[in-house]
């Protein structure tokens, strides 16, 4: 997801470039979602249960929620079809808005989890 929105935001920024990288790291996006919703990471948790259990299915939450903050990033500093939705927002102020949701709240759940696991 890094690399392919690096490749739209700085290195192939004109014509389709942006919404092309941009919809390949949401294809990436996607995959990670699928596999923390229903695939092998939901199983483990539900394997694990208990507190384990509460703390992946918040952290899923932050992952569909939170995560979802770096697109509207993406698409407010590059140039394609949604140019002008997000007119305005500096895209460097909302990258910097997720970050601290979402690497805040991920070490608050984690630590919760290990408080909890005593």
């Amino acid at each position: 997801m890094l690399v392919t929105g690096y490749f739209g935001e700085a290195v192939y920024t004109t014509g389709n470039g942006p919404a092309v990288w941009g919809l390949v790291s949401g294809l990436a996006y996607f995959a990670i979602v699928a596999e923390l919703w229903k695939g092998g990471a939901a199983k483990l948790a539900a394997s694990a249960g208990g507190a384990v259990q509460a703390a992946h299915t918040t952290l899923l939450k932050f992952v569909v929620i939170g995560w979802a903050i770096y697109p509207i990033g993406y698409m407010a500093g590059t140039e394609g079809w949604y140019s002008g939705i997000f007119g305005g927002l500096p895209m460097d102020v909302i990258y910097n808005v997720g970050d601290a949701i979402n690497k805040i709240g991920f070490g608050l759940v984690v630590y919760n989890l290990a408080v909890n696991s005593k």
